[in-house]
């Protein structure tokens, strides 16, 4: 990703959080103990080469973010462009791979 991009990238995910009302900032607050909780734990864990405990299960945490109403900026981003491909496809638009 290029300078430009990221700038981008991080103006978006600031306004996609800022943007949340306060109850929903305390709700994302909850769920972000709970979910960081649930995906660090020994169990659920990923291995990986050269770490033998493991690490942070990231795809574990987005899907119980978003399972509990406070989906990631980054889940958010490929749920909205599912979304527009679905559209298209509907429209009759052809569209192979994305």
């Amino acid at each position: 990703m290029d300078r430009s991009s990221m700038k981008h990238y991080l103006k978006d995910r600031h306004a996609y959080y800022e943007a949340e009302s306060p109850q929903m900032k305390a709700l994302r607050k909850q769920n972000d103990t709970y979910c960081t909780e649930l995906a660090s734990k020994p169990e659920n864990r990923e291995p990986r080469a050269g770490y033998p405990n493991g690490v942070f299960n990231e795809p574990m945490y987005e899907i119980c973010m978003r399972e509990r109403g406070t989906p990631t900026y980054d889940d958010y981003s490929s749920m909205q462009a599912e979304k527009r491909r679905a559209e298209r496809r509907a429209r009759g638009e052809i569209v192979h791979g994305g």
